[in-house]
Order: C-alpha cells, then sequence, then structure tokens
C-alpha cells in the first residue's frame, strides 16, 4: 500500500496511519500486527495499560528484519497512571520495551494527566479498603520532565501526550524544555474537536486521532441511544459516490484534515481494508460536510473511578 507520513517537530516522519491495538485480545494481537505489517502499516499503537505489549513484541521478533526493517517501523507506547511519579517513569518505560522486544520507542506518551498511586508495576489501578481509587499528588510538569530524560538517554526518539486539554498543553509548553511531538485524544466526525485540534497544530505538536470510526464496538453501543457513526446517511452517500466504505471515508476525513489515524481492529479482512485510503481524497465539500456533522459526542470518557 502506499503510505503518507507527517514530519514531526523533531523532524521524525511518522506515518499517518497506524494499527491501534487497545482491547485487542491477547491470542489475536499478535497476528492482528502480523497481517498489518505484511499489508504495509508502518506505525503500530501500544500501550502498558493494555496488558498485550509481550504478544506484540512476539509478533515484531517475527517481523523485524525480514517484513519490515526496524528504522521503517514506528512504534508508539504509552506511560500509565501508577507511574506517574518522576522516579518511575523509566521504570515503566524498560517494561513496555522488554516486552516489545525493542531497544528504543518512536513514541512515548503520558496516558493522562492525572496519577494514582504506585503499588508495584501491576497493580493499575489502586483501591482502598473501600474500593476507592487511591490517587497521587504528582504534578505532570514533573513527570513530563522525567520522560524529557528518556529523551536525552536515547530510549525514546519523541514524547507526546494522550488526553490532554488545551490548557494542559500550554503549562507543558510553558514550563518545560521539550514541546510535544504529538497529542493523542478522541477525533472522529461526531467528535471533530476543532478547537483542540488548530490549538496543537499552532503549536508545531501533531495529532493522533484515536476512535476515528466513533466505537462502534464499544460496550452498549447499540443500546445506548447514540446515532453510530458509521450508519450516518451523510458518511454513507460519500462512501457510495467514492465507492468506498463509511469506515474508508472516516479515516480519510480525519487524514484530509493532517491528523494521524490509529483505527483498531482484529480482523484481517477490516485491517487490509482501512489501510485502503490511499488512492483517493475527498474533496474539500465533502470534508466539510462530514466535519459538519459534529455533536459532541465523546465516547472515551476519562476512566471511571
Amino acid at each position: 500500500m502506499a503510505t503518507q507520513s507527517i514530519t514531526l517537530n523533531t523532524g521524525a516522519e511518522m506515518p499517518v496511519l497506524g494499527l491501534g491495538t487497545w482491547q485487542s485480545p491477547v491470542g489475536q494481537v499478535g497476528n492482528a500486527v502480523k497481517v498489518a505489517l505484511e499489508n504495509g502499516y508502518k506505525h503500530i499503537d501500544c500501550a502498558y495499560i493494555y496488558q498485550n505489549e509481550k504478544e506484540i513484541g512476539q509478533t515484531f521478533a517475527d517481523t523485524i528484519g525480514t517484513v519490515i526493517q526496524r528504522k521503517d517501523l514506528f512504534v508508539t507506547s504509552k506511560l500509565w497512571l501508577h507511574m506517574m511519579e518522576p522516579n518511575h517513569v523509566r521504570e515503566c518505560l524498560e517494561v513496555s520495551l522488554k516486552d516489545l522486544g525493542l531497544e528504543y520507542l518512536d513514541l512515548y506518551l503520558i496516558h493522562w494527566s492525572h496519577a494514582v498511586a504506585y503499588q508495584g508495576p501491576d497493580v493499575l489501578m489502586p483501591k482502598d479498603d473501600n474500593g476507592n481509587v487511591i490517587f497521587a499528588n504528582v504534578d505532570y510538569k514533573d513527570t513530563w520532565r522525567a520522560m524529557e530524560q528518556l529523551v536525552d538517554d536515547g530510549l525514546v526518539k519523541a514524547i507526546g501526550i494522550s488526553n490532554f486539554n488545551t490548557i494542559q498543553v500550554d503549562d507543558i509548553i510553558q514550563n518545560c524544555s521539550i514541546t510535544p511531538a504529538v497529542s493523542q485524544f478522541e477525533v472522529h466526525p461526531y467528535m471533530t474537536c476543532n478547537r483542540w485540534v488548530n490549538h496543537c497544530h499552532r503549536n508545531g505538536i501533531a495529532v493522533t486521532a484515536y476512535s476515528p470510526l466513533g466505537s462502534p464496538d464499544r460496550p452498549g453501543a447499540t443500546a445506548s441511544g447514540y446515532p453510530i457513526l458509521l450508519d450516518d446517511p451523510v458518511v454513507t452517500s460519500i462512501a457510495k459516490k467514492y465507492g468506498k466504505s463509511a469506515a474508508q471515508i472516516c479515516i480519510r476525513h480525519a487524514i484530509d484534515r493532517g491528523l494521524i489515524v490509529i483505527p483498531k481492529s482484529v480482523t484481517p479482512s477490516r485491517i487490509i481494508a482501512n489501510s485502503q485510503v490511499f488512492d483517493f481524497k475527498l474533496s474539500e465539500q465533502d470534508v466539510k460536510s462530514i466535519s459538519g456533522l459534529n455533536k459532541n459526542l465523546r465516547h472515551s470518557l476519562i476512566p471511571k473511578f
């Protein structure tokens, strides 16, 4: 497949299409990554909290050097909340590197802006005797400075943030040494985040859109009463016009907005179909029509504590 990339503020090239691995089960995620790499994907989005990086690492061991060269592969992972204290940041990264079988990451993100208490690497969401989450008083700017050290040490090529609002982004830019290379958050035609996206772009920060298809497989999606993006008549009519699927139109819409996009799937046919978006481009009017569907409808809310 033809590929396209965005130049980060570090000078690195980041493929605009990646495979997301959130909710990709152990026993299936490895094959999903294998199918993706065999069909031209060069960008895999991972995270400590997904608890599937070991299997992804096994696939990397089988494919790097044969299916793809390491220099051509862009791998992202994310720091989880329980290791946001500066003295645990490197520990979290090293677990991901070991599991993934890599010497460095191309991009490392702080997954959310709020920290929970550290009670060991395997206690992902510590709770007290009453079942309440135990938070930690950690300033994300201190976490960011520890992330900067990872760049200095050569363990990561770039650092960024996930699920940070514009005020928090400005806080990091104004008080830290390295401007985030990437900000990852939910973006799709029902949640266009124009102000958020524009703010990042004005500051030289690339945007990665997760849930670009509107999370049609989220729990309770069909029973929630919310509209299903892939069934929207505007999307389906434009899909018919281009001879593409509704999913392909949503992915292309994100790319035409200058975004990086990471649709997730473990189904080989869908992984392949999601990559078939580089042989066409939406007209300016079609981009506007799809963007006009915005409902500020966010599906991936802050984790319920």
